[in-house]
């Protein structure tokens, strides 16, 4: 077999399974600064793979204190068994929380019960999107390592907090510390993978995560199993296992929403528009007002031509944590509708966003340089940004992020040769063909713009509210050769 090694790896068979793996109205900006907290907390969680509760608290919780878990990072990451579908609801974090926080009030020199505390903040963070869980993590697992500088559930925690704080060198660099302690836990496979994920380092994420559902296939290694795959072109493969995440499952309903949705999105970007619609009205049943089911299920309608209805639901999106894809989003509705006031007012609430994230030290270089070249705005920034941020980040997004940009700035080869970066594992992102047709279209070659545009719209001719209907356009063009 002649396939890239990483793919032989995502597919080898064991044990039956199939592994891997301008200035805004004062009303707006007042309504939007009180919740710009929760914006920060959820922009920081929000990284690749994501902190999953687990299995260890599958049984039934006393009402007492229950004893200490003996693997409590297990708390982030790993799927229940189906059967525990009883406890797949909202709360359940929260009853981690008072257990272990009895513990430690009780035993203020245990170790496992400040780390179980720290792991389960972290998981409240991502719940409640509030940053706050963030200081209390940092310090609860602290606490952990003071008391037992080597332990192993405190390291993989503070690796987890990095992911969220985008700074995936040093979770990696945490992961392998514990990985040196312990090697044989699945949940800190996920830290380092994660991290090497979004540096672009995809044959070593991937090797990580074949340990890692090697030693525990469930809801958390399938889920990373599922993005591989469709890095490498997969679609029907990443379907399939991010199913086997909805059917392992997890205590905490948030996880199960989000893998739901994920799959949902899958189905989204494949252009099976039924199959996307069930899974993000069942993420809503499971986990009512999940600001990504929403805003799923708004694109939704519009690729139904229900724009109505989503605007609606991009609306209740952005009122839960007003994320700037979901902004950007209603934005680019409104302009497709013919309401440009409407549409400029998002826009620059998502402007004033990133300046927010900015202040308080958030990196989103690539995510502002990709904004401002979407807006044509900007553009010498938005190089700038984008240059810096491909320096250390090789990942796909990245590079397709600065094709973008330098097509915008008009350095159309320079361009052409990111955007086959970002298409050099062989994903099916209808976006990235998008691009890459629009950088041939500048250099003068007609026949590659028409295939990369035709192959957009063949993988999904809902795949943008902003540029499907472009896209279609110029390939009309192109044909009529004008």
């Amino acid at each position: 077999m002649k396939a890239h090694p990483t793919k032989a790896m995502i597919y080898e068979s064991n044990a039956k399974e199939k592994k891997m793996l301008d200035k805004k109205t004062p009303e707006k900006m007042k309504f939007f600064e009180g919740r710009m907290p929760l914006l920060l907390g959820m922009m920081l969680i929000l990284v690749a793979g994501g902190l999953l509760i687990g299995s260890i608290f599958a049984q039934q919780p006393p009402s007492a204190p229950p004893p200490l878990v003996s693997d409590p990072v297990s708390l982030l990451t790993v799927g229940a068994p189906s059967s525990a579908g009883s406890l797949n609801s909202v709360g359940y974090t929260d009853r981690i929380v008072a257990s272990a926080q009895a513990r430690v009030k009780q035993y203020p020199d245990d170790n496992k019960g400040y780390s179980e505390l720290g792991i389960a903040y972290l998981q409240k963070a991502r719940e409640t999107s509030d940053p706050t869980y963030y200081t209390k993590a940092e310090d609860a697992l602290k606490k952990a390592l003071a008391i037992k500088p080597d332990d192993f559930d405190s390291m993989a925690g503070i690796g987890s907090l990095e992911l969220s704080r985008h700074q995936f060198r040093d979770a990696i660099d945490w992961g392998m510390k514990a990985a040196k302690i312990n090697p044989n836990k699945a949940y800190n496979y996920g830290v380092i993978g994660d991290g090497q994920i979004e540096l672009g380092e995809y044959e070593n994420a991937v090797n990580t995560f074949q340990k890692m559902v090697d030693l525990r296939p469930d809801l958390s290694s399938y889920s990373r199993v599922s993005y591989a795959r469709e890095l490498y072109g997969d679609v029907p493969g990443a379907i399939e296992a991010m199913q086997q995440a909805v059917t392992a499952g997890g205590p905490a309903a948030e996880n199960t929403a989000w893998c739901r949705v994920q799959l949902g999105n899958l189905y989204f970007n494949s252009n099976q528009l039924d199959k996307a619609d069930h899974l993000y009205q069942e993420a809503l049943v499971s986990y009512p007002n999940y600001v990504h089911a929403l805003a799923a299920q708004a694109q939704l309608r519009w690729a139904q031509g229900r724009n109505d209805e989503a605007v609606q639901l991009y609306k209740q999106a952005i009122s839960e944590i007003p994320l700037p894809q979901y902004v950007t989003a209603l934005g680019d509705l409104y302009a497709s509708m013919g309401n440009a006031a409407a549409a400029k007012e998002e826009y620059d609430l998502v402007a004033y966003t990133y300046h927010v994230f900015e202040v308080n030290g958030v990196n989103v270089n690539i995510e502002k340089a990709g904004f401002l070249a979407d807006q044509n705005s900007d553009i010498p920034t938005a190089v700038k940004l984008a240059d810096e941020a491909a320096k250390e980040r090789k990942d796909v997004h990245t590079q397709d992020f600065h094709a973008w940009v330098l097509y915008r700035a008009g350095k159309y080869h320079e361009a052409l040769a990111q955007e086959q970066q970002a298409l050099r594992l062989g994903m099916q992102n209808a976006l990235f063909f998008f691009h890459q047709g629009m950088i041939y279209e500048k250099l003068g070659d007609p026949i590659s713009a028409q295939k990369s545009l035709q192959r957009a719209l063949d993988v999904n001719p809902h795949f943008s509210i902003r540029y499907a209907k472009e896209a279609a356009d110029e390939l009309t063009k192109l044909k009529s050769g004008q």
